[in-house]
């Protein structure tokens, strides 16, 4: 897709200077904006995707990471990419750690596959580099444009099913029974466990609870309603609180991870622990990544599917929110988008750092833009709001797991969007985007997803003569998939 990775514009010497100094940032009236509207525009990003402060970390979580760590990293994720994304792109667009990509790290790479820690933390920085080195350099348009669109909208779609399963499960709506029988002697595998999944039983506090909080979540998305993730969370964590305190045998299953009651203006406000996050942090271990011990196939499975999930993500949210600003030429292009794609690039190499996944440009700044925000005025503004819940952390510790869950399932049912996109009518198109959403839930792997997805896709078009629509990226990527299954099919 050349226009949306295409070079700034240039037509005009004033297009050029934009972003370049803060005081132009600070004249939205350039725009037709003002500073009233870039604030209320800034706030409202804001609320809309603060979710993930609380979700990023209960995810990232699972990989045995700190949690206070997680959430006052994710917070840093978000203030110093989308600060560059406001004073250097001149953009109104917020990042963040991305789902799926924190759900990959945790569930499939560090839970499933035993990569230690400090091990897939490196991998996710090579992977943001590689991305970097991709937007910098001339091949990026070539690269880009050769993603098949089915398998770009499957992409997005596969990741949104397997978080909304993640929801599901952690909401305990779905559970795994301990064991069972197939076969005598046979059992069914699933991550560490065994068992199949099945609908949980219906008088379950925390099933109860959570199709509660669902259901709130629900009717407040359908009343539009500004920050209904947000709001979901809240209250489903209020609802949990209040039944535990009411009964108080039931905290046990609703506030699995709480210290206590909150009794005191400390319990929810409190000066941020920089020295724990620092120490507690997950560390970037090359060494480890590189040992030997790890299965090469592996590591490049992982690494591939990061890259591609990337690239794919962030070009076609750019799209989507440049297309909504109206800032999107005849051919695609929009001001600034070569400093756009750099700042997402080298965020994706910052998160690592602060002991996350990926970070990605939220598509949560749309509803900002619904608000008038035009300048980087509104990404500073977001950034600001996200540094002042630096001193909220003790508060976050109190939300409990089943007041995230229902957030996640919304948010996969939000990302199953693309998928009417798809063109099904076509064996050659479909069947791989179909595989693709097929086996990334199921296999609880968005990398066995992409696998599929990619492999298929190439093997189809080339036995039916299509040869021709299969790009060389395609194949590059193919190959080294085929490749990593391969080693790791011999635990090389």
């Amino acid at each position: 897709m050349a226009s949306e990775v295409a070079p700034e514009s240039t037509a005009s010497s004033s297009s050029s200077r934009v972003g370049s100094t803060f005081a132009t940032i600070m004249n939205p009236g350039r725009r037709g904006s003002s500073h009233r509207i870039e604030f209320i525009a800034g706030l409202t990003t804001f609320v809309t995707m603060a979710y993930i402060i609380f979700v990023n970390a209960s995810i990232m979580q699972a990989a045995g990471l700190n949690f206070d760590a997680l959430v006052i990293g994710t917070i840093f994720c978000a203030v110093v990419p989308t600060l560059f994304m406001g004073l250097w792109a001149d953009l109104p667009w917020a990042l963040a750690p991305g789902l799926g990509y924190n759900a990959l790290f945790a569930f499939t790479v560090v839970g499933q596959r035993h990569f230690p820690v400090g091990a897939a933390l490196a991998l996710v920085f090579l992977d943001g580099l590689a991305f970097l080195l991709i937007v910098i350099g001339p091949w990026r348009e070539s690269i880009i444009k050769g993603i098949p669109l089915p398998i770009k909208l499957a992409a997005g779609a596969g990741i949104g099913l397997f978080i909304a399963f993640i929801g599901l499960s952690n909401a305990g709506i779905i559970k795994f029974s301990a064991f069972a029988d197939l076969k005598a002697g046979q059992t069914v595998p699933f991550g560490d466990a065994f068992g199949l999944p099945g609908l949980s039983v219906l008088n379950d506090p925390v099933v109860i609870v959570a199709f509660a909080g669902l259901l709130l979540t629900a009717l407040l998305m359908a009343w539009r309603v500004r920050g209904a993730l947000l709001i979901g969370i809240l209250a489903t964590t209020a609802i949990c609180w209040v039944a535990s305190i009411v009964n108080t045998s039931l905290r046990g299953q609703l506030l699995p991870n709480a210290p206590k009651n909150p009794t005191g203006v400390a319990d929810f406000i409190a000066l941020p622990n920089l020295g724990q996050f620092w120490s507690q942090r997950g560390l970037i271990d090359f060494g480890s990544l590189f040992s030997g011990n790890l299965a090469t196939g592996a590591i490049i499975l992982f690494f591939v599917t990061f890259l591609v999930t990337d690239m794919m993500d962030s070009l076609g949210t750019f799209s989507g929110l440049a297309t909504k600003l109206g800032i999107l030429d005849k051919e695609g292009n929009f001001p600034h988008s070569g400093r756009a794609l750099i700042v997402d690039a080298a965020a994706g190499m910052f998160g690592p750092i602060t002991g996350n996944a990926t970070i990605a440009t939220f598509i949560e700044s749309a509803a900002g833009e619904s608000e008038g925000g035009k300048t980087g005025l509104t990404s500073v503004w977001v950034a600001i709001f996200f540094l002042l819940t630096l001193f909220l952390v003790p508060f976050i510790g109190l939300v409990p797991p089943v007041a995230t869950a229902p957030a996640l399932i919304v948010v996969g049912f939000l990302m199953i969007e693309p998928i009417v996109k798809i063109g099904f009518d076509s064996i050659t198109d479909g069947l791989p985007a179909f595989l693709a959403l097929l086996f990334m839930p199921l296999t609880y792997s968005i990398a066995d997803g992409m696998f599929v997805g990619i492999v298929s896709y190439v093997v189809l078009k080339t036995l039916t003569g299509k040869i021709r629509e299969v790009s060389w990226i395609m194949w590059v990527f193919a190959a080294l998939l085929l490749l990593a299954k391969i080693l790791d099919a011999a635990s090389l």
